[in-house]
């Protein structure tokens, strides 16, 4: 009984007269969505992801673009402190000076060692060398102050204090940069 109850179903007996359009219908619906994929899968996300590319590197560029910018601006700046950095043939006369500061306090100057490193590239380099002093402990701590207030780029790098029969011995290790060609050492 059931089953002829749905032969009377309108919708079905127009299923079946009309049934090659709607296969038609439905292939042409099928053909059109796999051409959409295909179209976003071949050309849509491609470039969604070329999109994404070009605004890292427009990022990056105008990250460069602003770095350069601030750099122009401060050059003047850069080359007041590059002209403050001794050359290889400043290094003696920055030693003397430090060595004519620490007897104007009454301070006696030991060895001096210090070597030029050698660079593969580039055109500063940084020096660290010893400077042992000795004399009084008020005169060693004006010495230490005159080194920090220089005019020079000099840096203390270690403090060493020992005491030896009232006298103060001050091993101190100091850093500056020198500049220059220094593959020509």
């Amino acid at each position: 009984m059931w089953l002829q109850s749905i032969g009377k179903i309108h919708g079905l007996q127009w299923l079946r007269e009309n049934g090659k359009q709607l296969r038609t219908a439905a292939i042409v619906f099928a053909v059109l969505v796999c051409i959409n994929l295909l179209l976003y899968v071949f050309q849509v996300a491609p470039s969604m992801a070329r999109r994404q590319t070009w605004e890292a590197k427009t990022a990056e560029l105008r990250k460069r673009h602003a770095e350069a910018v601030l750099f122009k601006k401060q050059s003047p700046f850069f080359a007041g402190v590059l002209a403050g950095i001794p050359t290889q043939k400043d290094m003696p006369l920055l030693v003397k000076e430090l060595v004519q500061t620490a007897r104007r306090q009454k301070l006696t100057v030991a060895a001096i060692n210090y070597d030029i490193p050698r660079r593969e590239s580039g055109e500063l380099a940084m020096l660290s060398f010893s400077f042992p002093v000795e004399g009084s402990y008020s005169d060693i701590k004006r010495f230490i102050y005159d080194v920090e207030t220089s005019d020079r780029l000099i840096g203390i790098q270690e403090l060493g204090l020992d005491s030896d029969k009232g006298r103060v011995k001050l091993q101190m290790k100091l850093i500056t940069y020198v500049r220059g060609n220094l593959d020509r050492i």
